[in-house]
């Protein structure tokens, strides 16, 4: 999903993005999550919670603050749209912390 979603921006919005996706956050391999972030213009990152968890634990352990988040907390998946649409405000300055809403589509 967020696979599609960064080829989206790239083919849509001529953005370029990439994903670091964590599998493990015990043991947290802090150094390089810190080089690789460090070398990004903006991170936004996309949980499926409320309060932003890991993005409190990836401060917590590394001091790094994320510029933006998409979070979405209804129980349902995230869809590709949900990633490009809140990417897209985000980076035009509209908000810091983006919750898409879930369609039903019958």
């Amino acid at each position: 999903m967020i696979r599609e979603a960064v080829e989206k921006l790239a083919r849509e919005e001529g953005v370029v993005a990439n994903q670091l996706h964590i599998k493990w956050i015990v043991p947290f391999h802090a150094g390089e999550v810190t080089r690789i972030l460090a070398r990004s213009k903006k991170v936004i990152i996309v949980e499926n919670n409320y309060t932003g968890q890991f993005a409190r634990y990836l401060r917590s352990e590394t001091g790094f603050a994320a510029h933006g988040h998409i979070r979405k907390y209804d129980g349902e998946p995230f869809m590709p749209h949900h990633i490009v649409n809140a990417v897209r405000e985000q980076l035009a300055g509209k908000r810091e912390i983006s919750i898409p809403a879930h369609e039903v589509i019958v």
